[in-house]
């Protein structure tokens, strides 16, 4: 997910008020020993989007700063556990039965989610010769983003792709990139650190087969807030740049501070840009009070990955324990709406949005915010 952050200081004097106390408290605290870092904690699980029936994949688990763990645990179908290696990632064979597939991890709870698909729904050649699953000779790419953000993973559909993630290669402008994901179906691929914005080309090598070069935009997505000082209770614009294309895109705008300030139409808002050299989309805003505030962008792929409809469910259930009762009757509709009819997103995520608009706050804001995410 690509994201651009925006922190601009409200005037306020009760904000430098409470900065100052907080600054003569300090030497109360400096007679205690330091206390040790916190290891990072799982955030999310990377999987193919696709995976082929008793075939080798590989998968990745990410931090909250997009940062590959090594030695997590993973559990997956089958009792069959797994463990991230220095790199973050993990091999493992996709179970022989077909449909839905979902792997975990514990302490947090994180889990994703994939499809199982027999050889040949998939589109993979195989012959009694080679490993299951391996790709015989053919290798073809089907699908790839046109347009891609420089700091965010994209993902690669084809078939005669390797389970093993290094034994693809994929390139940015000849510059290597990571496969945090693969099957023989599908890659998830994060870019290299000096891609360049702008029109660039995706080549990819597989087995000595090579496939491109593509024509594909490298975007870069910033976010500037009001010039000039501003206090609470005064409006103004946020605007949104693409940078690196003349076309128009679909940006996701969310608010990470909503006591701080209000969006128009609520704390998540689609929007799309205006496309041309300037290529922006405007936000209009409310300043509510002092403070630092936050707000993230993420580029909109029409060829994004199937929603995680387990785990926003379970998002969905660990915020109906803390919620009042008026939240935790909506929160019921949508997990009813999950249950009944899961293929009616539409209508699910405009459910979410709506509580999301509505401004829930603490704990239940991040589970309903993750919920949605999942759903997106």
């Amino acid at each position: 997910m690509v994201r651009a952050w925006v922190r601009h200081p409200v005037a306020s004097r009760c904000l430098a008020f409470t900065l100052l106390a907080g600054v003569c408290a300090a030497p109360g605290f400096a007679q205690q020993a330091p206390r040790p870092r916190a290891s990072p904690a799982p955030r999310l699980i990377i999987l193919p989007p696709r995976l082929v029936a008793g075939a080798q994949a590989t998968l990745a688990v990410v931090d909250a700063q997009g940062r590959l763990l090594p030695n997590v645990a993973v559990d997956l179908p089958g009792n069959q556990k797994i463990t991230t290696d220095a790199t973050g990632r993990a091999l493992f064979k996709a179970p022989d039965h077909l449909g839905n597939f979902v792997a975990k991890t514990s302490a947090p709870i994180v889990s994703a989610s994939s499809v199982v698909l027999s050889a040949g729904d998939a589109g993979t050649p195989t012959n009694s010769q080679s490993p299951i699953g391996q790709p015989v000779g053919h290798v073809d790419v089907t699908a790839y983003p046109h347009i891609l953000a420089i700091h965010d993973r994209f993902t690669v559909e084809g078939s005669g792709f390797r389970g093993a993630a290094d034994s693809n290669h994929v390139f940015l402008n000849d510059d290597p990139c990571l496969i945090a994901a693969a099957s023989p179906v599908a890659m998830v691929v994060l870019p290299g650190p000096r891609i360049p914005v702008g029109d660039i080309t995706l080549r990819i090598n597989v087995g000595g087969v090579e496939m491109g070069p593509f024509p594909v935009a490298a975007v870069l997505l910033d976010i500037s807030g009001p010039p000039e000082a501003v206090t609470a209770g005064d409006v103004g614009k946020l605007i949104v740049h693409a940078h690196g294309t003349t076309e128009p895109l679909q940006v996701e705008v969310r608010n990470g501070s909503p006591g701080v300030i209000q969006l128009s139409k609520g704390n998540v808002q689609r929007l799309k840009s205006s496309g041309g050299e300037d290529n922006v989309a405007q936000v209009d805003v409310k300043f509510v009070t002092g403070g630092n505030y936050s707000i993230s962008a993420r580029l909109l792929s029409s060829a994004a990955s199937a929603p995680n409809l387990e785990l926003a469910r379970k998002r969905l259930a660990e915020a109906r324990t803390i919620a009042t009762r008026d939240w935790s009757d909506r929160i019921d509709q949508v997990l009813q709406k999950l249950e009944q009819a899961p293929l009616d997103l539409a209508q699910i995520r405009a459910q979410l949005k709506s509580m999301l608009d509505d401004k829930p706050v603490g704990p239940l804001a991040s589970l309903l915010d993750s919920a949605w995410r999942e759903l997106n």
